[in-house]
């Protein structure tokens, strides 16, 4: 049977054919190329980037962007890896036109940022490349691939450059120090016994027990350090509970419910329900509790929706706050954000908190037998977790009117009973916004079981298919200008899948590039753009520099 072989090796003409033909049509990399060519580069505010030889000529913005996308589409993320695809990867050489930046230029494209003499930040690439997300999300829109009627929001924790090592907590500061002063006077009771036997000359135990003792306090001393730098950030912060050495920024977070924990930045994303595009995204470095209304009201923002449009938001429970449902509520975002469950104590059901009718307009509560709750109008302040403040009013009614109740037994707890007190509710300043999202959930069970299938395909893909769960970048800033590379990398991918190569190419390069200029210039911005203030230019033939910016 005969067999295929290659050609010799020492044959010429492997670019005897151009690399534009090399390059198949509906090659994605095409994409990159038409989607970088329709930016305007210096008005998203990137600048051309330096190279480390001395005299050389500067590598153009558009060129290492158009590199860092086609990495992140094919899972490299590494500066050095992504040098040696631009000299032997063919698609890489079609995209570059040749050109072979080195792994320095193409890792300080990515966070390169200049300040003026009075330390004013000129140009900063972190933000421009968060512009360049909005400015495809905004191509998306006029698309109409964003459905802007609801949105599920999650977090997903990304692992820090911080090892657990170079994090300290008060608690973990003080275990270290008892093991250290327990293991200094196991040293000390080991030289008294020594001293007990009378030797006269230093034996090498003792010389080894001295220079463990030496290295026990220089061990102390270094701890110390490490509380004092604590005490300081504190002192700054006074809800701060612990601090990262390596990553000032990094948190530990934790990664579930059984009590795993991990060095990480907590990642914000509102995914659109119609074709599971990621709308807006954050970099946090706290947990979801108090992240609702920050996302969900920006997102709104970014869709280009009005004060008075409606949107529903989809969360998990982690994100469960009043104070979050109700600025959500204030903003006309719909919440279907899952309720914890409540404990009751002993009490049976039907004399539950939720079996208490409240009457607004009274300001008290009716209990099953009929007999008001009244309060005194005095709002008490607890404090919850991270710090937040929250008011609450106290419903009470007299132990005499609850004993001679029939349901006195049902009704009252043991704590009642033994403190001669009748039954207390307690109501917070947000019940009205947290009983609307619960009663929600009951009604349209449907809706909310959308959330997963919505909000968890970004980061199957992201973190399970490409493997990117860990950052490389330190800070928030860094961070956040990492991820808009990989966020803006899933909505090219998907944008893919929906519309094809060739119908995305086309409307990169012809359809929508004219749209955007004139667009701009018959002052329609605002309402429905969702590009306010992200400086967004894109290159037209019909107005060259037309801006998109608020």
């Amino acid at each position: 049977m005969p067999r295929k072989t290659g050609l010799s090796r020492l044959q010429y003409g492997l670019f005897a054919t151009p690399l534009e033909d090399i390059i198949a049509p509906d090659n994605p990399v095409r994409v990159v190329d038409a989607f970088v060519d329709s930016l305007d580069m210096e008005a998203l505010g990137f600048r051309a980037v330096r190279p480390q030889t001395r005299g050389a000529s500067s590598f153009g913005p558009d060129i290492l962007l158009k590199i860092y996308f086609y990495g992140y589409l094919n899972r490299v993320r590494s500066s050095r890896r992504l040098e040696a695809e631009c000299r032997r990867n063919v698609e890489l050489m079609w995209l570059t036109e040749r050109q072979t930046p080195s792994y320095h230029t193409i890792s300080t494209f990515r966070t390169l940022q200049e300040k003026d003499t009075e330390g004013k930040i000129v140009f900063c690439h972190r933000k421009a490349l968060k512009n360049v997300f909005k400015a495809f999300n905004l191509f998306l829109d006029r698309m109409g691939m964003f459905g802007k009627e609801t949105v599920a929001i999650d977090g997903t924790k990304i692992s820090a450059q911080n090892s657990k090592k170079n994090h300290l907590t008060e608690d973990k500061i003080a275990r270290k120090l008892e093991r250290i002063e327990n293991r200094i006077d196991e040293y000390l009771d080991e030289l008294d016994a020594f001293d007990a036997k009378e030797m006269e000359e230093e034996t090498p135990d003792v010389k080894a027990v001295l220079l463990a003792i030496a290295d026990l306090d220089e061990r102390k001393e270094r701890l110390m350090d490490m509380d004092d730098l604590l005490l300081a950030a504190k002192s700054q912060d006074p809800h701060l509970t612990q601090i990262s050495l390596t990553d000032p920024e990094a948190r530990m977070l934790p990664l579930n419910n059984e009590g795993m924990m991990e060095l990480a930045y907590n990642v914000q994303s509102a995914v659109d329900d119609k074709h599971s595009l990621i709308a807006h995204y954050s970099v946090e470095n706290q947990k979801d509790l108090y992240l609702l209304s920050p996302v969900a009201i920006e997102t709104k923002k970014v869709l280009g929706l009005g004060e008075d449009d409606r949107l529903n938001a989809l969360a998990d429970k982690g994100y469960h706050s009043g104070k979050g449902l109700q600025e959500c509520a204030d903003d006309k975002i719909v919440t279907y954000v899952a309720f914890p469950e409540q404990s009751h104590g002993d009490r049976p059901k039907g004399f539950q908190k939720a079996d208490f009718k409240y009457d607004k307009e009274k300001d008290a509560y009716t209990c099953p037998a009929g007999k008001y709750l009244k309060t005194n109008g005095t709002w008490h302040e607890k404090r919850g977790r991270q710090g937040h403040v929250h008011r609450n009013k106290l419903y009470t009614s007299s132990f005499n009117t609850c004993l001679a109740c029939p349901f006195a037994h049902k009704c009252l707890s043991e704590a009642n009973l033994k403190r001669s007190h009748g039954r207390r509710i307690e109501r917070n300043e947000y019940e009205e916004a947290t009983v609307a999202n619960r009663l929600r959930i009951l009604r349209h069970r449907d809706m909310y079981k959308r959330r997963q299938a919505i909000v968890e395909h970004p980061f199957g893909t992201i973190k399970r298919s490409w493997g990117f769960n860990y950052t490389l970048l330190k800070s928030k800033e860094k961070v956040s200008g990492e991820m808009a590379i990989i966020f803006t990398a899933y909505n090219l991918r998907r944008s893919m899948s929906i519309l094809g190569v060739a119908a995305l190419i086309e409307a990169l390069k012809s359809r929508f590039s004219g749209f955007f200029a004139l667009w701009r210039v018959s002052g329609r911005q605002g309402r429905g753009s969702g590009v306010e203030n992200c400086g967004v230019v894109w290159r037209s033939t019909a107005v060259q520099g037309t801006s998109l910016a608020a």
